[in-house]
C-alpha cells in the first residue's frame, strides 16, 4: 500500500513539476506550497483517501470472523468406487460422520441495530454451531437466519447491539479501473485488508452458482476471505467476497465479488422470509449478433413448455431487447436479473420479432405448482410441470413436461431428460399428478414409461 501511495504522488509531483518549469518567476517555497495543494486538492477532488487508511477505519468494526463446527457425512468420490469400500472395509449402504468439521470465513454487518450480518452460505451451510468475531475481540453465538444456494450468500444474527454497519453501494456504478480494497479474516487473520482495483465486471460461466454476475478484482484473497466486504474509497459495500470460485486452483491474482445491487436484494428477502422465492419465466436466451459481429440483443433459443414466457406469447426466435425498460447486454445479467423477481410479478419484454417491435406485458409463474413424482425409485427426485393447454407450435404435446432430471438420479440412468414429455406409464396416459400417482402404486416394480422428446415417441423400461 505504501509504494502504491508512494507512486500515486510521485507521478503527480512530476506532472506539477513540469508545469512549473513554465513558471520560472514562482519562488521555490511558493511552488512548494502550490504543489502540496494540488495534491490535496486532487486527493479531494476525486474521493480517493490516497493512504485508504481513514476509509479502513470506518469499515473495519464491521467486518468479523466466522467459525462453524458441523458433524456431517464425509463425502467423497473414492467412497463411491466399490473396490475402495472392499479395501477399506465399508459394508455396502455404510458412510462415514465427520464429526466437529470445522469451517471458518468472514462476515459483514450490514444492519446494526438488529444485528444482521452477511456472509457466504457454504461458509454456514449444514452447520450446528456458528460464532462471530468482532473487532473489539468478543466472541459470540449466531442463528442463521437463512440462505440462498444459487447465489451463495446467507444472512446471520447475533445479538450484542448497537453495532458498526456498513452501508450499501452501488455496484452498478462500478467502472473498470476503479480503486478497492477487499476486507476480511483470510487464514483466520482478523479485519486484514487487500488494495487493488475493478479488473472486470459481470464475469460469468465459472460454473459454481447457478446465478453468476462476479466483479472481478485483483486484490488478494485467500481462504477464509469469503463472505468478506468489497469497498470503496467512501466505504461502501459494493460485494461480498466470492473468493476464489474455481476449486483447488490457485487464485493467481484474481479474487471474485457478488455485487452488492445482487446481494442487498437477497439479502432482504433472506431476512424477511429465510429464503428466496423466485418466479418462473422459463425461457432460455443466447447473444444475438449482426452480420458485423455487433450485438443487436437476446435471442429466445429455448422455452419451457408450460412456462409462463410460453403461455403469454413468448416464441422462439424472439430478440429479447429490454427487461422492464432496461438494456441487458449478456446472458448472464437478463438470467440474475429474471431471478431476483418474486412469483407474480409483473414484468415488461421489449421484443423484436420479424422486423417488427412490441412489447409483452407478462406475470412470472408461481413455481408452487410444480410438482414430484416419489411414488417409484426410477421417478424419484423428477420435477415435472402439470399440463395446460398449449399456445405454442414448439409445445403441442399434451403431457406433462419434465421440467429437472438430475444427471445423478435413477431416471436419468434409465433415459429420462429434462424437456421429455411424459405421455403414458405401462400403456396408460398420464395427464395429471393424481393419475400419475394412481399409475406407480397400482405398478408391479417395473414400469414402461412413454415419452415424447423432439417429435419422436420412445419407451423406457425400468424397474
Amino acid at each position: 500500500m505504501t509504494r502504491v501511495n508512494a507512486l500515486v504522488r510521485e507521478a503527480e509531483m512530476l506532472t506539477l513539476l513540469q508545469g512549473a518549469r513554465k513558471m520560472p518567476n514562482v519562488p521555490g517555497l511558493l511552488l512548494v506550497f502550490v504543489i502540496h495543494m494540488a495534491a490535496v486538492t486532487f486527493a479531494s477532488a476525486s474521493g480517493f483517501d490516497l493512504s485508504f487508511s481513514g476509509t479502513l477505519d470506518r469499515v473495519r468494526p464491521a467486518i468479523v470472523g466466522i467459525s462453524t463446527t458441523a458433524n456431517r457425512v464425509l463425502t467423497n468420490e473414492l467412497l463411491d468406487d466399490e473396490k475402495i469400500r472392499r479395501i477399506l472395509g465399508l459394508p455396502e449402504g455404510a458412510f462415514i460422520v465427520e464429526t466437529n468439521a470445522t469451517t471458518t470465513g468472514s462476515g459483514v454487518i450490514i444492519d446494526g441495530d438488529q444485528g444482521y450480518i452477511v456472509t457466504s452460505r457454504h461458509v454456514i451451510a449444514d452447520a450446528d454451531d456458528v460464532v462471530v468475531t468482532l473487532q473489539d475481540g468478543r466472541v459470540l453465538p449466531a442463528e442463521i437466519v437463512g440462505s440462498d444456494a444459487t447465489t451463495d450468500l446467507g444472512v446471520i444474527k447475533i445479538g450484542a447491539l448497537p453495532l458498526v454497519a456498513l452501508d450499501w453501494g452501488r455496484s452498478s456504478d462500478l467502472k473498470v479501473g476503479d480503486f478497492v480494497a477487499a476486507v476480511g479474516s483470510p487464514l483466520g487473520l482478523e479485519q486484514t485488508a487487500t488494495f487493488g482495483i475493478v479488473s472486470g465486471l459481470g464475469r460469468s460461466g465459472l460454473g459454481v452458482d447457478d446465478y453468476e454476475d462476479y466483479i472481478q478484482t485483483d486484490a488478494a484473497v485467500n481462504p477464509g476471505s469469503s463472505g468478506g466486504a468489497l469497498v470503496n474509497a467512501a466505504g461502501k459495500l459494493l460485494g461480498v467476497m466470492r473468493g476464489v470460485p474455481i476449486p483447488n486452483e490457485a487464485s493467481q491474482g484474481i479474487a471474485f465479488a457478488i455485487p452488492s445491487d445482487i446481494a442487498a436484494q437477497v439479502v432482504q428477502a433472506l431476512i424477511k422470509d429465510g429464503e428466496i422465492k423466485r418466479g418462473w419465466l422459463g425461457v432460455s436466451v443466447t447473444l444475438a449478433r449482426t452480420d458485423e459481429g455487433n450485438a443487436s440483443g437476446l435471442v429466445v433459443d429455448q422455452i419451457a413448455c408450460n412456462s409462463a414466457a410460453e403461455r403469454q406469447g413468448v416464441r422462439l426466435g424472439d430478440i429479447i431487447t429490454a427487461l422492464n425498460g432496461r438494456t441487458l447486454s449478456t446472458e448472464a445479467a437478463f438470467n440474475n436479473s429474471v431471478s431476483l423477481l418474486p412469483p407474480d410479478a409483473s414484468i415488461s419484454l421489449d421484443i423484436r420479432r420479424g422486423g417488427a417491435t412490441q412489447t409483452l406485458a407478462l406475470t412470472l409463474s408461481n413455481p408452487d405448482f410444480i410438482q414430484t413424482v416419489p411414488m417409484h425409485p426410477v421417478l424419484h427426485a423428477v420435477v415435472f410441470g402439470l399440463p395446460v393447454s398449449p399456445t405454442s407450435r414448439a409445445c403441442m404435446p399434451s403431457g406433462p413436461v419434465l421440467l429437472a432430471v438430475p444427471s445423478d438420479s435413477a431416471a436419468y440412468a434409465a433415459g429420462l431428460r429434462t424437456g421429455d414429455y411424459l405421455t403414458a406409464i405401462n400403456g396408460d396416459p398420464a395427464l395429471s399428478g393424481a393419475q400419475i400417482q394412481e399409475l406407480l402404486e397400482t405398478n408391479d416394480g417395473k414400469i414402461a414409461i412413454d415419452i415424447l422428446r423432439a417429435g419422436t415417441a420412445y419407451r423406457i423400461e425400468a424397474e
